[in-house]
């Protein structure tokens, strides 16, 4: 890589000829950026090409390979520079501005097409293109922006753009962190019953009134038939799976800021999965305009309310897991005392888009929700009893599934590589499906149940430590209860009478469908 830099050290008072040369003194003391510079790469140190003072100022052209770079080398100077004339002349520095920085990264050239295709854009600067590379330009960068370690980052992310390009026939990092194959099965169980339903239970439950589609897409109305059978489905999943694993219930918050998922690492991974909340500026005068021209359009003015809100600063919860992690932030912690929460309090949601489509597919599920923290042994122990113990479920209810190595872990999907030295387990996930009959072009499952263990990344991305060094890992199982019901009735069917005997007793009696002279359509 190539650092060219044109900036300006702005002195407190004008620099008087003596005081410029004991300045140029340390101009041309090259060792200043030669610490820490291996040897025979000297070369790739920052170097003054020019310099020119005009009162307060002195303006520098800087240019540099890897190795202490421009930008480094400029705020090296500081230092010397003061020890050297401060006192003396009774003279400081008061600010140092980089008024023009290009950094060249070297490029094949079908990658410079690739990116210029793409319309690569990086935040804070300018990108341009040549024959040696992708060349990125910052200007007027203050000390609070080289605080900031933009630069570095800005660098980072047209690396990783040309990585991926290199490397876009390769897989997500699950495949290369995984040491059993992802989609490999490891159990799985068959029903013992002669036949099973073998119709999409989303339609006859549209028709028999124990649904509605919501105006909003990926969105039901549950109502009581189905209710019913949610409810009893959280009964028993807490009671045969999260109780016998010794979980404590707790009450998570589901609106997430935005710097909770920044360092789950969620941002980086799948940012266009997630709802992004906009607080409302608090000032009744502000919206009395919106709500008058609502009131004369007859109609929602959108664009008037984007100026009325805030910039996005929440997510809707979409892993539900979230809460757990901020609240260890930066804590120490004793593996001796792991900790085991859950919580079931209400809705998650993801945006799928297009994707979105009957019960087993939507932007709005319930789940119990399993986090916890603790030694390697113990994370790897109590994610293999939580998923046990919902097999066992599945078998009792004589529901026919099985279980496989996940590909998709939530905390790496989409991505391609870490550069932070995390430890991760040999299986980041394991996934349960119940069958789906009805579809008959291949043998399909609805994941109900998914059991990851995270290593240290939320331990590392939130500071979390043991107070003797130790190593903590932390893990999630959850139990998609949206997704439990849809698994069931698309092998029982939605007849109560060809439920098993434990779901029927938990149920009780079923309650009638509500119902209109127009809904449910009569077929």
């Amino acid at each position: 890589m190539k650092f060219e830099l044109n900036g300006i050290i702005t002195f407190s008072k004008d620099v008087l000829e003596e005081t410029q040369t004991d300045i140029i003194e340390v101009l041309n003391d090259r060792s200043i950026f030669l610490k820490g510079v291996p040897e025979g790469k000297e070369n790739e140190a920052s170097k003054i090409v020019d310099y020119k003072f005009n009162g307060k100022e002195l303006k520098l052209n800087m240019i540099s390979g890897t190795y202490t770079r421009a930008h480094e080398g400029i705020v090296r100077l500081k230092k010397p520079i003061m020890e050297k004339v401060g006192r003396k002349h009774q003279i400081g520095i008061r600010d140092i501005l980089i008024e023009r920085y290009v950094i060249t990264i070297p490029a094949g050239e079908e990658y410079i097409e690739a990116l210029q295709s793409k319309n690569l854009k990086v935040p804070e600067c300018e990108v341009e293109y040549d024959k040696n590379g992708v060349k990125i330009i910052f200007t007027d960068m203050g000390d609070s922006e080289l605080k900031r370690n933009i630069i570095d980052r800005a660098i980072k992310f047209v690396r990783n753009d040309l990585e991926k390009l290199e490397k876009k026939d390769s897989q997500d990092l699950t495949f290369d962190v995984c040491k059993i194959a992802p989609c490999t099965i490891v159990s799985e169980y068959k029903t013992t019953r002669a036949s099973v339903f073998e119709q999409e239970p989303t339609e006859i439950a549209e028709a028999k009134g124990w649904v509605r589609r919501f105006v909003g897409r990926g969105q039901w109305f549950y109502t009581a038939p189905m209710t019913k059978l949610f409810r009893a489905f959280e009964s028993l999943i807490v009671e045969e799976c999260i109780e016998k694993v010794g979980f404590d219930e707790c009450l998570f918050p589901k609106l997430i800021p935005l710097d909770v998922m920044y360092k789950m690492r969620y941002l980086e991974g799948l940012p266009e999965g997630m709802y992004y909340v906009c607080p409302p500026k608090r000032d009744p005068e502000m919206f009395e305009e919106f709500v008058n021209e609502m009131m004369i359009k007859k109609e929602i003015p959108v664009e008037t309310l984007k100026g009325l809100l805030r910039d996005p600063g929440y997510v809707l919860a979409p892993a539900q897991c979230e809460p757990f992690y901020s609240f260890f932030d930066h804590e120490l912690v004793d593996v001796d005392k792991p900790f085991k929460f859950f919580d079931k309090s209400g809705w998650t949601y993801r945006w799928e888009g297009g994707g979105a489509k009957g019960l087993d597919r939507v932007n709005e599920f319930l789940r119990g929700e399993c986090v916890w923290m603790g030694s390697p042994e113990f994370v790897e122990k109590t994610r293999d009893d939580s998923l046990l113990y919902a097999e066992k479920l599945a078998e009792k209810l004589d529901l026919e599934y099985w279980t496989e190595v996940g590909d998709d872990p939530f905390y790496l999907e989409g991505r391609k590589s870490e550069d932070r030295g995390i430890e991760f387990p040999d299986v980041p996930k394991y996934e349960m499906r119940l069958w789906m009959p009805h579809i008959k072009d291949e043998r399909k499952g609805v994941a109900v149940t998914s059991a990851n263990i995270h290593g240290t990344h939320f331990i590392e991305g939130f500071g979390i430590k043991d107070y003797k060094g130790r190593k903590v890992w932390t893990g999630c199982t959850g139990y998609g209860l949206t997704r439990w019901v849809m698994g069931f009735l698309s092998q029982y069917g939605l007849e109560f009478e060809d439920w098993p005997e434990l779901i029927q007793k938990k149920i009780g009696k079923m309650p009638e469908a509500p119902s209109t002279a127009t809904w449910p359509i009569k077929n």
